[in-house]
């Protein structure tokens, strides 16, 4: 009795199998990893909200309480305490102002932040955040202006918060301009937008930085 033997299988149909074997593996630790991913960026905002709300609520008494301390015993004090007490109590605002941006990325991250949109008028609001840090200008010796576009039309925004970020991009301005340096909120329009400009005679940010600038905050790098 003769037995045939089945051929041998061709090299390039078994190489073939391996491949789609090895493929098909790397695709389940691919998404093993996509879901560890997921599962950190959940962690991370979980953190990053719990942490804020919980430094806030201490900070904030600390800072109110530095603020009496400022006021009502300065006369009481040698000039090194005071000093000793206002570096203090601008270090603590500087630490709620940060707290404060935490808690709005949290929010923003969650998708909890609450966005109140209405109409309003864009050099109102201009000249209003110019009031407000004129005082810092006047103290640090930097000329603050303001360059308004008449008959703009009205913005549909959350005034509050761009108002807050007008703010800080000014803060920021003249920080970094040096005394006898200028800083100029300008507005105009294009087209259909209205473009709100903030423009300084500081140091700047180098060429190479500049994209740098507006990445992402992220507590976790993967």
């Amino acid at each position: 009795m003769v037995t045939r033997q089945p051929p041998p299988e061709s090299p390039d149909v078994s190489s073939n199998e391996a491949l789609q074997e090895a493929l098909a593996e790397r695709e389940v630790e691919i998404e093993n990893l996509r879901q560890h991913i997921a599962e950190l960026r959940a962690a991370g905002k979980d953190f990053l909200s719990g942490a804020a709300h919980a430094i806030r609520s201490p900070l904030t008494v600390t800072h109110s309480y530095l603020e009496i301390l400022c006021s009502d015993l300065r006369d009481g004090l040698t000039k090194n305490q005071q000093s000793f007490l206002g570096i203090a109590f601008e270090n603590a605002a500087k630490l709620r102002n940060l707290v404060d941006d935490l808690v709005d990325l949290a929010a923003l991250e969650t998708g909890s932040a609450q966005i109140e949109l209405v109409p309003a008028i864009t050099d109102t609001m201009v000249e209003s955040v110019r009031s407000d840090l004129l005082p810092v200008a006047d103290k640090q010796g930097v000329g603050l202006t303001t360059e308004v576009t008449a008959g703009l039309p009205e913005i549909t925004v959350d005034e509050e918060r761009l108002q807050d970020v007008l703010r800080r991009l000014l803060d920021n301005a003249l920080r970094f301009t040096p005394k006898g340096g200028s800083v100029l909120m300008r507005t105009r329009q294009d087209q259909n937008d209205v473009i709100i400009e903030v423009v300084d005679s500081g140091v700047g940010i180098p060429a190479d930085h500049v994209a740098d600038a507006f990445q992402a905050l992220s507590l976790i790098h993967i």
